[in-house]
């Protein structure tokens, strides 16, 4: 599939400009690399001042080739590269490697540079790398412009770094552990081409299984997370982030860090923390091997390395797996009768190669087990490489992974290679295999929550967006929301707060309380973003008198004045019995945006980096996770354990997590305490902090991730008077997608997928219903219908999914067998059409089976033009042109 991006990675020709003679200089040593790599296209060496570079014919200037040159790689000085711009757009160049830095000294003059530079290439459509980039490798090409002195082996995975000199060390440690690579890049100051755009073009090389990416800073969180989600989808990602000491975290907020963290989980990316990591990583994962759950076996011939794995795999959160009869009756026969039989499996010191390995092979066997760690000490009756060879014997063709850990064997090459023809990576310290182990754990993790298909739920209460829209329009220049505005925000979104009464007196509480029935609740109120005191629970008319007056002497000393002109409010306290008291928030996160935090309330204090945190939108799985976390173990923080606790408090996320949607200018909320107990979680107070600059609705602009779009879900009547409910697709309607599939005749699945499908896999399910909103649109038209599941059943899909162009988008529609002819398809179409043209798409494109004369009538209808498809005699290309 063509990428606007294959003229960077994949270019037919290229030209080196500033290719140079001199000794050391920057372009005699890329000249080098060009030379000595093979490069399979046409390459132009380009210099004014010589004929000849190293024996190449060198060209004045870029238009004197006369010829197009699709990648035009620049190092020559600063001031020059205006020029070579120019000229690089009368070769017709698609995209430029600017080597050189951006002058240093004078910001001013490094911005105004900057931008010349971006705006010469931009009239052109020259996509830019750098400045200060690294250069670019294709192996395949045999094309490598950069100026690294170290060789690259040719492989599948991709390397993208932020940083020239990261790449280079990176290529220097993966050169002797045999790791090649497709493809090497770094963005250098990333004036025009960033993470985004790359990952997209990787997901689409041939050439490419993996991605390694190494970053510093984010510049564009919704497009970053956009592409690694969908990359994460179909290759897998790992990333490495530097900088984590140079960020400070906010007063009272998350740590920019844990933000960080919470984005990679979403996105269904693998971070790791080191080089070794990173590497460890690309190589299994490469190999395919990713264990289905967390339970490991530890086999050694020596006590000492079985424990220390032991240890380390119990910090790691893994689990060792209890043996199966079957396996310690194997294990009878190899073990020496004073030896333990239980996991980890100590073979002793006297163990020959042969019953090491038969030991591997006994556990890898064991249904209990997903994962195998086999740790080798060297023995005169044990050789290292005898005994690497024996494993990997048992080891060849398992889909569980085995990592080894031949301790002492750094240098002995033949045991390395002998573990990896058995597909068995060789760590050389039982730390190291655990953290490895661990890393391909946490990597099942993210992609699990990332492919869940959640169960089917209920249509959620849309909120109150007329209140909503009134509060937001009352807004002016406030930083915060008085009490009875902030209930009724809160009210508007279902979320679970008690109803606020006013109290300009004493008498005035007396009787509200009287009226609500004690115990009750006072707090005070004022237009500032302070953390103005309360009072409660208050249980009859004495203690409400002490602590009004009370309440009211706190506010003032806070307020440092008497003037205070807030108010005081009564509310009813909430009969739970011996609630927990949780916290809940929103803060705001410089890139990623919104952030949605979860923990124990702030009274005792929690330090802000023990904070759990998800990145909104959440759905209900999403929820869950933030409530329930990785292995069940956020219990022990937050002591809800319960699913009548956990319930509540997922009801509580979704609706926070829409209000966090739906209102930009809501940029801090603390919701503290939250009173849970079984079957109810109340909010007990509720502070909120605002952006008036935000105060203006911009779409989903704010958010990192494309949440739900609700303002598409709405209703069509079809001709017969029969009204249909049209909605963006949920993860939640994985199970109605399924019967509609099934429910399709065969000649209409064979005409939507063009093969014949029986039903949807779960990989595809999963992928139909959870849509990228940024990139893709899937609508469905939903009839009520007593006899479905739920009540309702989907009649007709029509969607779209961005091409790599960035310019069109790929379109199909399906409607169910017994609702064809009814007007359905056409009315699904001309909304998902008006969607694609709101996204900014020039086209719609779409094949459609010869044979299916009804659909090639009906998008004639539409406007569709139809052309013969070149690669297929069975099929037509359909185009639509969308009006901007």
């Amino acid at each position: 599939m063509y990428h606007y991006l294959r003229p960077l990675l994949k270019p037919a020709s290229f030209a080196l400009v500033g290719a140079s003679e001199r000794p050391g200089s920057l372009g005699r040593v890329v000249l080098e690399n060009v030379l000595a790599a093979g490069y399979t296209g046409e390459f132009h060496a380009v210099n004014p001042a010589h004929r000849k570079v190293l024996g190449r014919k060198s060209w004045a200037k870029l238009p004197a080739i006369g010829k197009p040159v699709e990648l035009v790689v620049i190092a020559v000085p600063c001031d020059a590269v205006p020029q070579v711009l120019e000229d690089a757009a009368r070769v017709r160049a698609k995209a430029a490697v600017v080597l050189t830095a951006a002058p240093g000294g004078d910001a001013r003059e490094s911005e105004a540079w900057s931008r010349q530079v971006a705006a010469i290439a931009a009239r052109a459509g020259i996509r830019i790398v750098g400045p200060g980039a690294f250069g670019v490798i294709r192996t395949d090409l045999g094309l490598n412009a950069t100026f690294s002195d170290v060789p690259v082996l040719p492989g599948r995975l991709a390397l993208v770094a932020q940083s020239g000199a990261v790449c280079t060390a990176m290529l220097d440690f993966a050169g002797p552990v045999g790791i090649g690579f497709s493809t090497v890049l770094s963005l250098g100051g990333v004036l025009d081409v960033d993470f985004g755009e790359l990952l997209d073009a990787l997901l689409v090389d041939e050439h490419t299984d993996g991605i390694l990416v190494y970053v510093e800073q984010v510049h564009d969180a919704r497009r970053f997370l956009s592409a690694l989600r969908a990359a994460a989808r179909t290759k897998p990602v790992v990333l490495l982030k530097a900088g984590r000491s140079l960020e400070a975290a906010p007063a009272g907020g998350p740590a920019p860090d844990a933000v960080f963290d919470a984005a990679m989980r979403r996105a269904g990316t693998l971070r790791v923390r080191t080089y070794t990591q990173l590497f460890a990583a690309a190589r299994l994962l490469a190999a395919g091997r990713i264990p289905r759950g967390e339970r490991i076996a530890v086999v050694a011939n020596g006590r000492g390395p079985a424990l220390l794995a032991a240890d380390s795999a119990r910090d790691a959160g893994l689990t060792l797996a209890p043996l199966e009869p079957a396996t310690i009756a194997r294990l009878d026969a190899l073990l020496p009768d004073e030896a333990e039989r239980s996991n980890p499996v100590d073979v002793r010191g006297e163990a020959t190669p042969e019953s090491y390995a038969a030991a591997v092979e006994a556990v890898l066997g064991d249904a209990t087990v997903d994962a195998v760690v086999a740790l080798h000490v060297p023995r005169p009756s044990d050789p290292p490489t005898d005994a690497a060879r024996a494993v990997a014997a048992v080891t060849r063709g398992s889909s569980k992974p085995v990592l080894g850990a031949w301790l002492g064997a750094i240098h002995r090459r033949e045991a390395n290679h002998a573990l990896e023809a058995g597909g068995v990576a060789n760590f050389f310290t039982p730390e190291n295999a655990i953290e490895a182990l661990a890393i391909l754990a946490a990597y099942r993790r993210h992609q699990e929550l990332l492919l869940e298909v959640p169960p089917p739920a209920q249509e959620p209460d849309p909120p109150n967006l007329a209140a909503v829209e009134r509060i937001r329009a009352s807004l002016g220049d406030r930083r915060t929301l008085p009490a009875t505005e902030l209930a009724s925000l809160l009210a508007a979104f279902g979320l679970p707060v008690p109803r606020l009464e006013r109290a300009d007196t004493l008498a005035d509480a007396r009787a509200i309380a009287r009226r609500l029935g004690y115990p009750v609740h006072l707090a005070v109120d004022a237009p500032l973003p302070l953390p103005l005191p309360s009072r409660g629970p208050i249980a009859d008319g004495r203690m409400l008198a002490r602590a009004y007056a009370a309440l009211l002497e706190e506010a003032r000393t806070v307020l440092r004045g008497p003037g205070w002109g807030g108010h005081v409010f009564v509310r009813k306290s909430p009969r739970l019995e011996r609630p927990r008291e949780l916290a809940i928030g929103v803060a705001h996160d410089p890139v990623f945006g919104p952030v949605i935090t979860y923990g124990t309330s702030v009274r005792p204090p929690l330090p802000p980096s023990t904070r759990f945190l998800a990145l909104p939108p959440l759905n209900r799985a999403l929820a869950l996770d933030l409530v329930v976390g990785p292995r069940q173990r956020r219990y022990e923080v937050t002591g809800v354990t319960t699913e009548a606790e956990i319930e509540p408090l997922v009801r509580l996320l979704l609706q926070l997590s829409a209000l966090v949607c739906a209102c930009p200018w809501v940029r801090e909320l603390d919701l503290d305490p939250v009173l849970v107990a079984p079957g109810a979680a109340i909010i007990g107070s509720a502070r909120v902090g605002i952006d008036p600059r935000r105060k203006s609705r911009r779409g989903y602009g704010h958010m990192a991730i494309h949440p739900y779009p609700v303002e598409l879900v709405g209703t069509v009547e079809l001709r017969d008077g029969t009204r249909l409910v049209v909605r963006p697709i949920r993860p939640e309607d994985a199970e109605m997608e399924k019967r509609f599939v099934n429910g399709l005749s065969e000649e209409t699945r064979y005409f939507r997928f063009f093969y014949r499908l029986h039903e949807l896999t779960p990989h595809m399910l999963a992928r139909f219903t959870q849509v990228d909103y940024d990139r893709e649109m899937a609508l469905v038209a939903i009839a009520q219908d007593a006899a479905a599941p739920g009540g309702q059943q989907i009649v007709a899909v029509a969607r779209y999914i961005g091409n790599p162009d960035g310019e069109s988008a790929e379109y199909a529609v399906v409607v169910d067998d017994a609702w064809q002819g009814r007007g359905v398809a056409r009315s699904v179409m001309l909304r998902l059409i008006d969607c694609a043209r709101q996204r900014g798409f020039k086209r719609l494109d779409g094949a459609v089976l010869k044979a299916n004369h009804n659909m090639l009538r009906f998008v004639a209808g539409l406007g569709f033009t139809t052309a013969d498809d070149p690669d297929d005699a069975e099929q037509v290309r359909t185009t639509l042109r969308l009006a901007s």
